[in-house]
């Protein structure tokens, strides 16, 4: 008796996820990740400008971006990726290094509106990675 009330519940929860995935918005595309973690992840759509900036040093400094942040196998070599580049231009523009949100940033919080926060460090292997490139778009988009 039980279970057509489990498959029910379980083909609304996977058809909403469907819906996040395939909707327009970037918004609701990382939704759907929240989702997965059971809503714990902020959307990081929302960030400002210096804890995007924060977040994405975060990210190069701890090899989260793969193949974009141009890090050599050498320590202490040359960045010359495509996200350090970003990172250099944003956190070149005015108010970007001295907002509230950088120094969180740089120590992998995410802090987004309406009081959600997450620490990067909380989280572990892919899913870190995945929400460090959204970080990184969310930066691509303040330029």
């Amino acid at each position: 008796m039980l279970k057509p009330i489990v498959i029910a519940v379980a083909a609304a929860g996977l058809s909403t996820g469907a819906a996040a995935q395939t909707g327009a918005a970037p918004a609701a595309r990382s939704g759907g990740l929240a989702g997965l973690l059971g809503g714990g992840i902020p959307n990081v759509a929302g960030i400002g400008a210096g804890n995007a900036a924060g977040l994405l040093g975060y990210c190069i400094q701890n090899n989260l971006l793969g193949g974009l942040t141009g890090q050599a196998a050498t320590p202490g070599a040359a960045q010359t990726g495509v996200a350090p580049s970003i990172l250099q231009r944003l956190t070149g523009r005015p108010g970007v290094t001295t907002s509230p949100g950088y120094q969180a940033g740089q120590s992998g919080q995410v802090v987004a509106p309406g009081g959600q926060a997450l620490s990067l460090g909380d989280l572990r292997g892919q899913v870190k990675n995945r929400v460090c490139g959204m970080v990184l778009n969310r930066a691509k988009s303040f330029l």
